[in-house]
């Protein structure tokens, strides 16, 4: 059998058409292949922005936690130190009372028994905690005292 140039030409042509179209075909295989592999790469990414979203929601909330519980403590703090401060007041006031009622009880008919006067602030002195709020009367009664007695600080 004779071949003739066109035949051969043909034969070569389809030939090399089979070889594209298998090539065509790898191509698409891995086309395909790329596209599943993108759309698993965008699901993991997808799922790592969610799970960094959900973190950053989770440190924020954490961090305002910790804020509310640092404002917390410096309000207890402040409240603590304001009553304390109240405390301390109260028992001026107190010292100062001691002090006018000793005055009132040791004034005599003409004058102040200076140590009838001297007797009731010690006494008040004994009588005070030395401890706490309380021992803030020592100064005041000892200040008010001397005031009372005309002695020199």
């Amino acid at each position: 059998m004779d071949v003739t140039a066109d035949q051969t030409l043909a034969q070569d042509l389809l030939k090399d058409l089979r070889e594209a179209q298998s090539r065509l075909d790898a191509a698409r295989a891995e086309a395909a292949s790329l596209k599943v592999l993108l759309a698993l790469r965008t699901h993991q990414h997808d799922q790592a922005w969610q799970e960094g979203q959900r973190l950053a929601a989770a440190l924020a909330d954490a961090q305002a936690r910790a804020e509310a519980a640092t404002v917390t403590r410096a309000e207890a703090q402040v409240s603590a130190a304001s009553s304390e401060a109240a405390a301390m007041a109260d028992e001026r006031t107190e010292a100062v009372r001691t002090v006018l009622g000793a005055v009132l009880a040791s004034i005599g008919h003409r004058a102040l028994d200076r140590r009838r006067f001297q007797e009731l602030i010690a006494r008040a002195g004994r009588e005070a905690p030395d401890q706490g709020p309380g021992a803030a009367r020592h100064a005041v009664l000892l200040t008010e005292a001397r005031r009372v007695l005309g002695i020199a600080e």
